[in-house]
């Protein structure tokens, strides 16, 4: 897979390409409907498969008041799109200036850059300034510079379309079940182990402190089963989000105990796949019920990562 991070040089001459373009944060179930449209064509055909998207996310931009917290990390977006079928992903760095483009400009640089032969689109997607590129402008344009305009029907869960802000909202929200059905695998963060007050190790279930970035979606106060990789593989993980109200609360954090582990994570950079919320925050009126209320996290963690499977 090519990554590119700038419209490359005219390319209408070349071998030419099937395109589709979004955010895809997260890179949930319905992006994966579209991708897999857009590879099925592109080898049909024999083009090349692009995805087109941005950084930063545009409401970031052009709203910042409403900029929503992140599924995943550019990295991940970047290597999911090609796992899902592109050939080229174009990364273009989201700017006012940018958001100041005409339809009709952003539809011509598609053509000349990439040299679009096919769009492939959500039903509701539009481009350029005032999200005036609509499907019905771009087919007017399309026939005037040699490419077609194909839209995919979303994926849906509950009777609704899947979209990134229903993802974002249910892990927000604790139903961590509906988000990883719409995202189709389990939902990872990733961050630096930072020192932290050691309470876990003194409870005899040491815990690694994740820094996890403050753009990312973060998940609703619990302790979740799931797995940790610090480098060398998927281990299972017993992870828990909150205030710890027990010892009077604070700012949250995000605690990682690693089954069957022993060593020294400090400074590492690691990543926590999470699968499943097993159990609400609370406060213990003691530290033999905390105790007792980890070892059967523990147990159910233990469990579940067994009949689950991490990230590929």
């Amino acid at each position: 897979m090519e990554v590119l991070h700038e419209f490359p040089a005219g390319d209408e001459g070349g071998p030419g390409s099937v395109v589709t373009i979004g955010s895809f944060d997260g890179v949930h179930i319905g992006h994966r409907r579209l991708l897999r449209r857009v590879r099925t064509q592109a080898t049909r055909d024999h083009l090349i498969a692009v995805a087109v998207t941005f950084d930063p996310h545009p409401r970031c931009v052009v709203d910042p008041s409403g900029c929503p917290p992140l599924l995943c990390s550019l990295e991940d977006r970047i290597e999911l799109l090609g796992q899902n079928g592109a050939d080229r992903v174009l990364v273009i760095h989201f700017t006012r200036e940018l958001s100041m483009w005409s339809a009709d400009r952003f539809a011509t640089t598609l053509v000349e850059s990439l040299g679009m032969r096919r769009l492939i689109v959500g039903p509701g997607f539009a481009l350029g300034h005032g999200r005036a590129g609509n499907l019905e402008f771009l087919e007017r344009r399309g026939r005037d510079r040699g490419f077609r305009v194909s839209t995919v029907a979303p994926a849906k869960r509950g009777g609704l379309p899947v979209s990134s802000g229903r993802v974002r909202d249910s892990i927000a929200a604790g139903s961590f079940a509906a988000a990883v059905s719409m995202l189709g695998r389990p939902y990872v963060l990733e961050g630096i182990v930072e020192r932290g007050e050691g309470r876990g190790a003194g409870l005899g279930v040491p815990t690694a402190n994740v820094g996890v970035p403050a753009t990312r979606c973060m998940p609703a106060a619990g302790v979740y089963a799931g797995w940790l990789n610090f480098g060398d593989g998927w281990r299972t993980a017993a992870t828990g989000i909150g205030t710890r109200p027990t010892f009077g609360g604070g700012s949250v954090t995000v605690e990682a105990h690693v089954l069957d582990f022993t060593g020294d994570l400090y400074g590492r950079e690691v990543r926590l796949a999470l699968i499943k919320r097993i159990r609400f925050e609370r406060a213990f009126t003691s530290i033999t019920a905390l105790k007792a209320a980890m070892a059967r996290d523990i147990a159910h963690t233990r469990d579940i990562a067994r009949r689950s499977s991490p990230p590929s």
